[in-house]
Protein backbone atom coordinates (compact mmCIF):
# COMPACT_ATOMS: atom_id res chain seq x y z
CA UNK A 1 0.00 0.00 0.00
CA UNK A 2 3.11 2.38 1.15
CA UNK A 3 4.20 1.60 -2.66
CA UNK A 4 1.04 2.40 -4.08
CA UNK A 5 0.49 5.40 -2.48
CA UNK A 6 3.62 6.75 -3.81
CA UNK A 7 2.25 6.20 -7.11
CA UNK A 8 -0.47 8.48 -6.25
CA UNK A 9 1.34 10.79 -5.46
CA UNK A 10 4.45 10.89 -8.05
CA UNK A 11 1.39 10.50 -10.61
CA UNK A 12 -0.10 13.79 -9.36
CA UNK A 13 2.72 15.53 -9.06
CA UNK A 14 2.71 14.62 -12.75
CA UNK A 15 -0.37 16.64 -13.75
CA UNK A 16 1.25 19.80 -12.43
CA UNK A 17 4.88 19.05 -13.55
CA UNK A 18 4.35 18.01 -17.29
CA UNK A 19 7.16 15.79 -18.32
CA UNK A 20 7.81 14.93 -14.49
CA UNK A 21 6.52 11.20 -14.89
CA UNK A 22 6.40 9.37 -18.44
CA UNK A 23 3.61 6.94 -19.08
CA UNK A 24 6.29 4.03 -18.65
CA UNK A 25 7.60 5.49 -15.39
CA UNK A 26 4.01 5.26 -13.96
CA UNK A 27 3.52 1.49 -15.58
CA UNK A 28 6.66 0.69 -14.07
CA UNK A 29 5.96 2.00 -10.19
CA UNK A 30 2.84 0.03 -10.62
CA UNK A 31 3.87 -3.30 -11.36
CA UNK A 32 6.26 -2.34 -8.21
CA UNK A 33 3.98 -1.84 -6.40
CA UNK A 34 1.68 -4.94 -7.21
CA UNK A 35 4.49 -6.78 -6.76
CA UNK A 36 5.32 -5.08 -2.92
CA UNK A 37 1.45 -5.70 -2.62
CA UNK A 38 1.32 -9.50 -3.51
CA UNK A 39 5.00 -9.89 -1.53
CA UNK A 40 3.01 -8.89 1.42
CA UNK A 41 0.33 -11.35 0.90
CA UNK A 42 2.52 -14.48 0.25
CA UNK A 43 2.62 -17.01 2.83
CA UNK A 44 5.52 -17.79 5.04
CA UNK A 45 7.09 -21.65 4.78
CA UNK A 46 5.48 -22.07 8.18
CA UNK A 47 1.94 -20.72 7.12
CA UNK A 48 1.70 -22.98 3.99
CA UNK A 49 2.40 -26.58 6.28
CA UNK A 50 0.29 -25.34 8.71
CA UNK A 51 -2.87 -24.85 5.79
CA UNK A 52 -1.63 -27.61 3.74
CA UNK A 53 -2.04 -30.20 6.62
CA UNK A 54 -5.58 -28.47 7.55
CA UNK A 55 -5.86 -29.36 3.63
CA UNK A 56 -5.10 -32.68 4.42
CA UNK A 57 -7.17 -33.42 7.60
CA UNK A 58 -10.35 -32.28 5.14
CA UNK A 59 -9.15 -34.49 2.37
CA UNK A 60 -9.59 -37.49 4.70
CA UNK A 61 -13.32 -36.32 5.96
CA UNK A 62 -12.99 -33.40 8.20
CA UNK A 63 -15.45 -33.74 10.28
CA UNK A 64 -16.03 -36.65 10.12
CA UNK A 65 -12.82 -38.15 10.37
CA UNK A 66 -12.60 -36.24 13.83
CA UNK A 67 -15.12 -37.83 14.96
CA UNK A 68 -14.62 -41.59 14.24
CA UNK A 69 -14.82 -43.62 17.43
CA UNK A 70 -14.14 -46.86 16.41
CA UNK A 71 -12.41 -48.02 13.02
CA UNK A 72 -12.17 -51.70 12.12
CA UNK A 73 -10.22 -53.32 9.82
CA UNK A 74 -8.85 -56.72 8.44
CA UNK A 75 -6.43 -57.29 6.23
CA UNK A 76 -2.93 -59.94 5.69
CA UNK A 77 -0.16 -58.67 7.76
CA UNK A 78 2.95 -59.58 7.16
CA UNK A 79 5.96 -59.03 9.72
CA UNK A 80 9.65 -59.38 8.17
CA UNK A 81 13.63 -59.56 9.50
CA UNK A 82 15.88 -58.37 7.22
CA UNK A 83 13.32 -58.46 4.00
CA UNK A 84 12.60 -61.77 5.01
CA UNK A 85 9.12 -62.91 5.86
CA UNK A 86 9.02 -63.80 9.77
CA UNK A 87 5.13 -63.94 10.49
CA UNK A 88 2.12 -63.88 8.44
CA UNK A 89 -1.58 -63.37 9.63
CA UNK A 90 -5.05 -62.68 8.93
CA UNK A 91 -5.65 -59.32 11.11
CA UNK A 92 -8.11 -57.66 12.91
CA UNK A 93 -7.60 -54.42 13.94
CA UNK A 94 -9.88 -52.40 16.27
CA UNK A 95 -8.84 -48.92 17.17
CA UNK A 96 -10.77 -47.03 19.52
CA UNK A 97 -10.66 -43.29 19.13
CA UNK A 98 -10.94 -41.19 22.78
CA UNK A 99 -11.20 -37.68 24.37
CA UNK A 100 -8.04 -35.87 25.28
CA UNK A 101 -7.80 -35.37 29.34
CA UNK A 102 -6.37 -32.22 30.09
CA UNK A 103 -4.13 -33.44 33.21
CA UNK A 104 -3.03 -36.49 30.70
CA UNK A 105 1.03 -37.47 31.48
CA UNK A 106 3.48 -36.36 28.29
CA UNK A 107 3.37 -40.23 26.88
CA UNK A 108 -0.26 -40.86 27.81
CA UNK A 109 -2.24 -41.86 24.21
CA UNK A 110 -6.03 -41.52 24.19
CA UNK A 111 -6.42 -44.28 21.79
CA UNK A 112 -6.82 -47.87 22.94
CA UNK A 113 -6.06 -50.79 20.08
CA UNK A 114 -6.40 -54.62 19.25
CA UNK A 115 -4.46 -56.54 16.70
CA UNK A 116 -6.18 -59.67 16.76
CA UNK A 117 -4.19 -62.52 14.59
CA UNK A 118 -6.16 -65.72 14.90
CA UNK A 119 -10.13 -66.55 13.92
CA UNK A 120 -10.72 -67.67 17.39
CA UNK A 121 -9.47 -64.37 18.86
CA UNK A 122 -7.43 -66.18 21.79
CA UNK A 123 -4.08 -64.80 20.55
CA UNK A 124 -3.88 -60.48 20.16
CA UNK A 125 -1.53 -57.69 21.38
CA UNK A 126 -3.42 -55.24 23.49
CA UNK A 127 -2.66 -51.21 23.30
CA UNK A 128 -4.79 -49.84 26.23
CA UNK A 129 -4.23 -46.02 26.96
CA UNK A 130 -0.53 -46.39 26.76
CA UNK A 131 -0.31 -49.60 27.88
CA UNK A 132 0.53 -52.98 26.17
CA UNK A 133 0.05 -56.85 26.88
CA UNK A 134 0.24 -59.85 24.50
CA UNK A 135 -2.32 -62.42 25.06
CA UNK A 136 -2.36 -66.16 24.45
CA UNK A 137 -3.93 -69.13 26.04
CA UNK A 138 -1.15 -68.49 29.03
CA UNK A 139 -2.52 -65.19 29.90
CA UNK A 140 -1.83 -62.12 29.81
CA UNK A 141 2.50 -61.01 29.57
CA UNK A 142 2.79 -56.73 29.86
CA UNK A 143 5.18 -55.63 27.10
CA UNK A 144 8.62 -54.83 27.62
CA UNK A 145 9.37 -51.23 28.65
CA UNK A 146 11.52 -50.59 25.58
CA UNK A 147 8.69 -51.82 23.16
CA UNK A 148 5.87 -49.93 24.82
CA UNK A 149 8.30 -46.60 24.57
CA UNK A 150 8.61 -47.19 20.62
CA UNK A 151 5.15 -47.64 20.33
CA UNK A 152 4.39 -44.51 22.00
CA UNK A 153 6.92 -42.09 19.70
CA UNK A 154 5.26 -44.10 16.51
CA UNK A 155 1.74 -43.68 17.57
CA UNK A 156 2.09 -39.28 18.97
CA UNK A 157 4.00 -39.21 15.44
CA UNK A 158 1.93 -40.82 12.75
CA UNK A 159 0.01 -38.60 11.08
CA UNK A 160 -3.30 -39.93 11.33
CA UNK A 161 -3.43 -39.47 15.13
CA UNK A 162 -1.07 -35.88 14.64
CA UNK A 163 -4.03 -34.68 12.26
CA UNK A 164 -6.95 -35.94 14.83
CA UNK A 165 -5.17 -34.86 18.52
CA UNK A 166 -1.97 -32.39 17.45
CA UNK A 167 -2.11 -30.47 14.92
CA UNK A 168 -3.51 -27.14 16.72
CA UNK A 169 -1.31 -28.11 19.73
CA UNK A 170 0.46 -25.08 21.12
CA UNK A 171 4.28 -24.34 20.09
CA UNK A 172 3.76 -26.08 17.38
CA UNK A 173 6.62 -25.37 14.78
CA UNK A 174 5.78 -26.23 10.69
CA UNK A 175 8.12 -25.75 7.99
CA UNK A 176 6.99 -26.71 3.76
CA UNK A 177 10.55 -27.92 2.71
CA UNK A 178 9.19 -27.95 -1.26
CA UNK A 179 8.31 -30.51 -3.24
CA UNK A 180 9.70 -34.24 -3.44
CA UNK A 181 8.71 -36.96 -5.52
CA UNK A 182 7.50 -40.43 -4.15
CA UNK A 183 6.97 -43.25 -6.47
CA UNK A 184 6.87 -40.77 -8.95
CA UNK A 185 4.12 -38.79 -7.52
CA UNK A 186 4.66 -35.05 -6.75
CA UNK A 187 3.93 -34.32 -3.13
CA UNK A 188 4.56 -31.40 -0.50
CA UNK A 189 7.46 -32.35 2.03
CA UNK A 190 6.52 -30.64 5.62
CA UNK A 191 8.65 -30.94 8.58
CA UNK A 192 6.79 -30.67 12.26
CA UNK A 193 8.36 -30.02 15.25
CA UNK A 194 6.51 -30.15 18.59
CA UNK A 195 7.76 -28.38 21.85
CA UNK A 196 9.66 -31.38 22.99
CA UNK A 197 11.73 -31.10 20.38
CA UNK A 198 10.79 -34.60 18.54
CA UNK A 199 9.73 -33.71 14.54
CA UNK A 200 8.25 -35.95 11.60
CA UNK A 201 8.39 -35.50 7.96
CA UNK A 202 5.08 -35.67 6.26
CA UNK A 203 4.50 -35.77 2.52
CA UNK A 204 1.15 -34.86 0.90
CA UNK A 205 -0.04 -35.79 -2.45
CA UNK A 206 -0.33 -33.20 -4.40
CA UNK A 207 -3.28 -33.83 -6.52
CA UNK A 208 -5.61 -34.60 -3.30
CA UNK A 209 -3.56 -33.77 -0.32
CA UNK A 210 -3.91 -37.41 1.47
CA UNK A 211 -0.61 -38.81 3.04
CA UNK A 212 1.92 -40.92 1.26
CA UNK A 213 4.70 -40.79 3.30
CA UNK A 214 5.77 -39.97 6.78
CA UNK A 215 9.31 -39.84 7.73
CA UNK A 216 11.16 -39.56 11.57
CA UNK A 217 13.78 -40.81 13.51
CA UNK A 218 14.36 -41.72 16.83
CA UNK A 219 17.50 -42.85 19.37
CA UNK A 220 17.45 -45.96 20.93
CA UNK A 221 17.25 -45.57 24.82
CA UNK A 222 20.33 -47.91 25.27
CA UNK A 223 23.08 -47.95 22.62
CA UNK A 224 21.94 -44.08 21.45
CA UNK A 225 21.72 -45.12 17.86
CA UNK A 226 19.46 -42.79 15.61
CA UNK A 227 17.28 -44.98 13.27
CA UNK A 228 15.37 -44.37 10.71
CA UNK A 229 11.26 -45.43 10.65
CA UNK A 230 9.08 -44.63 7.20
CA UNK A 231 5.98 -45.62 7.03
CA UNK A 232 3.73 -45.28 3.40
CA UNK A 233 0.50 -45.43 2.52
CA UNK A 234 -1.73 -46.20 -0.40
CA UNK A 235 -4.71 -47.31 -1.99
CA UNK A 236 -7.40 -44.68 -0.24
CA UNK A 237 -10.56 -45.76 -0.15
CA UNK A 238 -14.11 -44.02 1.23
CA UNK A 239 -15.59 -45.74 4.17
CA UNK A 240 -18.54 -44.08 5.24
CA UNK A 241 -17.05 -40.28 4.20
CA UNK A 242 -13.97 -40.84 6.22
CA UNK A 243 -10.82 -41.91 3.42
CA UNK A 244 -8.82 -44.42 4.66
CA UNK A 245 -5.48 -46.38 3.99
CA UNK A 246 -6.02 -49.97 2.36
CA UNK A 247 -2.44 -50.99 2.12
CA UNK A 248 0.24 -49.60 4.70
CA UNK A 249 4.02 -50.42 4.18
CA UNK A 250 6.84 -49.82 7.06
CA UNK A 251 10.62 -49.94 7.06
CA UNK A 252 12.73 -49.57 9.62
CA UNK A 253 16.71 -47.85 8.20
CA UNK A 254 16.00 -49.12 4.88
CA UNK A 255 14.21 -52.53 5.50
CA UNK A 256 10.89 -53.71 5.33
CA UNK A 257 10.06 -54.54 8.66
CA UNK A 258 5.67 -54.58 8.59
CA UNK A 259 3.34 -54.24 5.34
CA UNK A 260 -0.61 -54.55 5.87
CA UNK A 261 -2.97 -55.63 2.68
CA UNK A 262 -6.49 -54.44 3.57
CA UNK A 263 -9.71 -56.23 2.64
CA UNK A 264 -12.86 -54.14 4.72
CA UNK A 265 -12.96 -51.50 7.14
CA UNK A 266 -15.91 -49.92 8.90
CA UNK A 267 -16.58 -46.32 10.61
CA UNK A 268 -17.87 -46.69 14.01
CA UNK A 269 -19.47 -50.20 13.75
CA UNK A 270 -21.17 -51.58 17.06
CA UNK A 271 -18.04 -52.18 19.28
CA UNK A 272 -18.17 -53.83 22.58
CA UNK A 273 -16.19 -51.72 24.89
CA UNK A 274 -14.57 -54.82 26.63
CA UNK A 275 -12.08 -55.29 23.61
CA UNK A 276 -10.15 -52.75 24.29
CA UNK A 277 -9.76 -53.74 28.15
CA UNK A 278 -7.18 -56.27 29.93
CA UNK A 279 -9.93 -59.28 30.42
CA UNK A 280 -9.46 -59.72 34.59
CA UNK A 281 -9.71 -63.01 34.48
CA UNK A 282 -6.45 -63.51 32.55
CA UNK A 283 -3.71 -64.50 34.16
CA UNK A 284 -0.81 -61.81 34.41
CA UNK A 285 2.78 -63.88 33.41
CA UNK A 286 5.96 -61.96 33.77
CA UNK A 287 6.92 -58.69 31.85
CA UNK A 288 8.45 -59.73 28.38
CA UNK A 289 11.94 -59.04 27.50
Amino acid sequence: MKAYREVRRQSCESRHSPGLLSRRRLLVLLGVALAASAAGRAESRQELGRRLLKECRDALGGERFLNVRDLVQTGRAYAFYRENIKGLAVITIYQNYGPIEKDAELDWLPISRREVYTEKGDYYTLFERGQGWEVTYRGARPLARERMVRYRESVRRDIFHFLRYRLDEPRMYFYHRGVEIIDNVPTDAIDVTDSQGDSATYYLRQSDRLPVQQVYQRRDPKTKIISEERTMYSKYRDVSGVTVPWNVRREEDGEKSFELFGRTAEVNPRVDPSLYRLDARLTVLPESR
